[in-house]
C-alpha cells in the first residue's frame, strides 16, 4: 500500500504491506525535483515504480542498504532507466542477494539485487543542490542529504523518535551521537526521515534526542564502571525488552543499545558485556 503528501514540494511516499499503515511499519521515500530519496520495500516495489510512471523520477539514491530502502531499485532501472547511487559501503552489498531473518522477510520482503554506483560529495539536480553527508552509526553506508539553500534535511533511519529504547545490533549510539552533533550544525529547517513523519520543528527535536542519548550513555557508563553487566545495566536503565525484541529475533532490543555503548570497552573487559 502506498499514501502520499506533499510539503514545500517535496512528495513523502509512505510504503507499507499493510492496509492499516501501522506507523511502525511504514517507511518514507521522498521525491524532489527528479531526485527519489530511497525506494522502499519488496512489497511495495511494483506499485511504487507504476505509481512514479508519470512522476518526473530522473535519478535516486539509496540512504543504506538495508531492504526496506533498496528494494524497488531494479523495478525503476528496468521500467525508467534511472541511475541510482549509494554509499561506496553499500554498493556491493546492494548488488548481492539479501539474507534476512524471519521478520525482515515478512515486513518488507526480500530486494532484487541491483546495480549502483558511488554517490559523490553532492548531488545536483535541475533546481536543488544536496549535499551528502556521511552518518555510520546507524550504518557505515548509511548518508543523509541536506539541501543547503531549502534547509531541508533527509535522515534515513538516523532519526526516529526523541526517545530511542532499542537499536540493531550494528547501530553504534556514540557514532550516531556524533552524526547528530554534525547534523544539528547545519541547522536544517525542516527533517525528512524514512521511519516516521516530517519534523517542522528539527533543531529542538535533534537537540532532544542528543540529549538523551547523551545522558543514557553516561548512565551505561557509569553502571558499567560500577561492576554491572550488559544486562543488569538494561534493566535499571531501560527496564524489560518488549515485544519488538522476540517479534525481530532480537534485532531490536534495549540490550543491543547498552552493548552499543559498552563497546569501546570490550578491549578492556568484554567478558561484563
Amino acid at each position: 500500500m502506498i499514501d502520499t503528501s506533499l510539503f514545500e514540494g517535496v512528495l513523502q511516499i509512505r510504503m507499507s504491506r499493510y492496509a492499516d499503515f501501522r506507523q511502525a511499519s511504514w517507511v518514507c521515500a521522498y521525491l524532489v525535483d527528479g531526485l527519489l530519496i530511497d525506494t522502499g520495500p519488496a512489497y511495495t516495489a511494483e506499485e511504487l515504480t507504476n505509481f512514479l510512471k508519470d512522476k518526473g523520477v530522473k535519478v535516486a539514491v539509496n540512504t543504506h542498504f538495508h531492504e526496506d530502502h533498496i528494494s524497488a531499485n531494479k523495478y525503476l532501472q528496468d521500467a525508467y532507466n534511472i541511475e541510482i547511487f549509494a554509499h561506496p559501503v553499500a554498493v556491493d552489498k546492494i548488488n548481492k542477494s539479501a539474507k534476512l531473518y524471519p521478520y525482515q522477510e515478512e515486513v518488507w520482503g526480500y530486494p532484487v539485487p541491483s546495480q549502483v554506483k558511488p554517490v559523490g560529495n553532492r548531488i545536483t539536480t535541475q533546481h536543488c543542490f544536496f549535499e551528502v553527508i556521511s552518518t555510520p552509526g546507524h550504518d557505515l553506508d548509511h548518508i543523509c542529504l541536506f539541501e543547503v539553500n531549502k534547509g531541508w534535511l533527509f535522515t534515513g533511519d538516523l532519526y526516529v523518535t526523541t526517545r530511542p529504547v532499542v537499536c540493531r545490533p550494528n547501530d553504534d549510539m556514540w557514532r550516531t551521537l556524533e552524526d547528530l552533533r554534525k547534523l544539528r550544525a547545519l541547522s536544517p529547517r525542516v527533517i525528512f526521515p524514512a521511519p516516521t513523519h516530517i519534523v517542522k520543528e528539527p533543531n529542538k527535536k535533534l537537540d532532544e534526542l542528543t540529549a538523551y542519548l547523551e545522558e543514557l550513555g553516561n548512565r551505561v557508563d557509569d553502571l558499567y564502571n560500577k561492576g554491572m553487566n550488559a544486562e543488569q545495566i538494561r534493566d535499571e536503565v531501560l527496564g524489560e525488552e518488549g515485544l519488538i525484541a522476540d517479534a525481530t529475533q532480537q534485532q531490536f532490543s534495549s540490550l543491543n543499545m547498552v552493548k552499543s555503548f559498552l563497546r569501546k570497552h570490550k578491549d578492556h573487559n568484554g567478558s561484563r558485556t
